[in-house]
């Protein structure tokens, strides 16, 4: 099976992974590094669908043998009933916030390799060790007439934002700065929005830059 047959593979809802990466980001004059682009969209997308589904499936069949006490062992009604619970705490609570983080992760990581395409001077090289927030200042400076600057500054702060909240909870088993933040399926969707938005302005400072050039 060819890359382009696989990523179009049927997903378990139905849809191909190409069809659930195009609800966020399609590329619109198909340069290489935007079709590699586009795919990591989709991959991302199908994690997020497959994620959902998953934890959703195993909380109803979780759920529905909490209420026929198939579960329960005679004599350990009630240590029976505590380790199921803690199971639906894990799934509703600690997986979908994996997920969540896992996506809002890979979009920041995936906008970087991007990025690193488009930052393509000599001098440029000292970028590609820069963070995403450095790296989107200069591209943005660059391409003012193909970038809403203001939209793109905002985008990338609520990845950068997100990406770091995130981090800081795994590795400091902190809440980080803002311990309000949920990381949910809904965050999940709003980075896959957020970084196809991105993507969408660097593609066509990208193609005004090409143009000139040629």
């Amino acid at each position: 099976m060819s890359d382009a047959e696989s990523a179009r593979s049927e997903t378990g809802s139905g849809r191909t992974v190409l069809d659930l990466g195009d609800d966020y980001f399609f590329s619109v004059h198909g340069r290489v590094e935007f079709i590699v682009f586009e795919y990591r969209v989709a991959s991302l997308a199908w994690l997020r669908d497959r994620t959902v589904h998953s934890v959703d499936a195993e909380l109803a069949e979780l759920r529905a043998t909490r209420t026929s006490a198939a579960h329960r062992i005679p004599g350990w009604e009630g240590e029976s009933d505590q380790v199921l619970d803690e199971s639906l705490a894990v799934l509703d609570e600690e997986t979908r916030q994996i997920g969540a983080g896992i996506i809002v992760l890979l979009a920041a990581a995936a906008l970087e390799s991007l990025m690193n395409h488009m930052l393509d001077q000599p001098s440029d090289t000292r970028l590609h060790r820069a963070g995403l927030a450095r790296k989107a200042d200069e591209l943005a400076a660059r391409w003012q007439t193909a970038i809403d600057v203001t939209e793109f500054r905002e985008d990338v702060g609520w990845l950068r934002k997100r990406r770091n909240v995130f981090a800081h909870r795994l590795i400091d088993d902190e809440p980080g700065p803002t311990p309000a933040e949920v990381f949910d399926d809904d965050m999940a969707h709003e980075a896959l929005v957020r970084m196809s938005a991105i993507a969408w302005m660097l593609e066509e400072g990208w193609e005004e830059y090409l143009t000139r050039q040629n």
